[in-house]
């Protein structure tokens, strides 16, 4: 069974080291190539390829937001997000429901073996890094201090900055202070990461 895939990526070099790393194995074939969201959105709708390849840094937006876009209309598609080596944007691809996150440093074997994963397991991700991102995580997670735990908890709960105040019973700049050291440590940006974040390490 031959694998389509369409490739999106803003540099022209990028989509040509795609197209030739594809063509050199039998079992993958790419469908099409796109340099921006826009290119891209009729042809996979056309195509309705087996795995989309997306870089993260696109003209018209962020390609882990399209990617996101595109799983909640296709469940079943697979998806690989390109990208600079980064925690952040891994975790974050994770929550999105991405199949694959790979470093826009990896060997093309990675990538390959990405694509291959994608279509097979589009709900199963994988990252090669996650290990070592999960142990970095846990390692900011441990440098919480009793106080930064209370508040994330209290936030978990769903409680905004002024009721966290009332409930401590200290000021409301206080516990945005808290939450700043919070999303430092656990390398998020925003609540909602800090939930999942919370989740994912078994803080609450």
């Amino acid at each position: 069974m031959t694998l389509t895939v369409v490739a999106i990526a803003d540099s022209a070099l990028v989509r040509v080291g795609i197209a030739a790393a594809i063509a050199a194995h039998a079992d993958l074939r790419l469908a099409a190539t796109a340099g921006s969201m826009a290119e891209a959105q009729p042809l996979v709708s056309r195509l309705r390829p087996d795995v989309t390849l997306v870089d993260n840094e696109l003209a018209d937006g962020e390609g882990l937001a399209y990617a996101a876009q595109l799983r909640r209309g296709r469940p079943d598609l697979g998806l690989v997000l390109i990208a600079p080596r980064s925690d952040d944007l891994l975790f974050r691809a994770l929550d999105a429901g991405i199949s694959a996150y790979v470093p826009r440093s990896a060997p093309v074997e990675e990538v390959l073996a990405a694509i291959r994963h994608a279509a097979a397991a589009p709900a199963s991700f994988i990252a090669p890094d996650l290990a070592a991102a999960l142990v970095r995580r846990r390692q900011q997670a441990s440098a919480l201090s009793p106080r930064e735990v209370e508040v994330l908890r209290l936030l978990v709960d769903g409680l905004s900055a002024q009721r966290i105040s009332s409930t401590l019973r200290v000021s409301e700049s206080t516990v945005k202070t808290y939450l700043g050291r919070v999303y430092d440590k656990l390398g998020v940006r925003t609540r909602a990461e800090a939930m999942d974040a919370a989740g994912q390490l078994g803080l609450v």
